[in-house]
């Protein structure tokens, strides 16, 4: 194995796993295009797209559920169910229409999180990085949940910030792991710190119908990368499932 891919390797010691660079930044196979690749964007952007989607939950699911609160005296139990039928259907046919409209089930979000150089082990060649950003989140409502899909990188979590509360979206890496690095390339990162980034790549899907009461507005990792965002040097990316 030559030294190039050697810069390329990512180990974590506690779970004795190697992670090798994406195939989503390779050609594809099928006709050998250029993947377009995720929607690149920086924490705030992210929120704003989360804040469209949610505004939009919230108001169609506080619609559907108020038309169908309370039976009109002058309606049958049979005329009532069948009201509450197709107002469901309606508002999941909503849904789903805005969800495709906005290409929801076929976009990929990029989002950036400053990544930190901490330390660096020249006997060892590993280097420690982490990350402190914080995206904001839709924090939940009655009406609207916002989750993430289970995974081992990207989590996200209320908490009260300046008094206020809040959802957040943040990067942690499993314990004990470290960046394997040569000397050389771990010197020439820690001078371009300042564009070390992880990109957690996100999707959003809205699409469950299996909740009566409320909508589910769930965020699903599908990728990590660590990079040099200014060049686009991609050091290691491990698929998320």
């Amino acid at each position: 194995m030559d030294n190039c891919v050697h810069h390329l390797i990512f180990v974590v010691l506690v779970l004795s796993l190697v992670f090798v660079p994406s195939s989503a930044y390779a050609l594809q196979q099928a006709g050998g295009t250029q993947d377009p690749g995720p929607e690149i964007m920086m924490p705030g952007q992210f929120t704003q797209v989360l804040k469209e989607v949610w505004t939009f939950l919230k108001g169609e699911t506080e619609n559907y559920l108020a038309s169908i609160e309370r039976k009109d005296e002058f309606e049958t139990a049979v005329e009532f169910e069948r009201k509450v039928t197709d107002s469901r259907r309606q508002y999941l046919a909503k849904v789903i229409k805005y969800s495709r409209d906005q290409k929801l089930d076929q976009r990929v979000f990029g989002v950036l999180f400053k990544a930190s150089l901490e330390s660096y082990d020249a006997d060892k060649q590993l280097y420690t990085v982490s990350s402190s950003t914080v995206v904001d989140a839709p924090y939940n409502i009655p009406t609207v949940q916002c989750v993430i899909r289970r995974n081992s990188y990207v989590y996200l979590a209320d908490s009260i910030r300046a008094g206020y509360r809040t959802s957040s979206l943040y990067v942690r890496l499993p314990s004990g792991t470290k960046w394997q690095v040569s000397r050389d390339l771990a010197k020439a990162a820690k001078t371009e710190e300042p564009s070390i980034y992880f990109r957690a790549n996100v999707k959003i899907d809205i699409e469950k119908a299996d909740f009566k009461d409320k909508a589910i507005l769930e965020l699903v990792p599908v990728e990590l990368a660590f990079l040099n965002n200014a060049s686009d040097q991609v050091y290691w990316a491990v698929p998320i499932r």
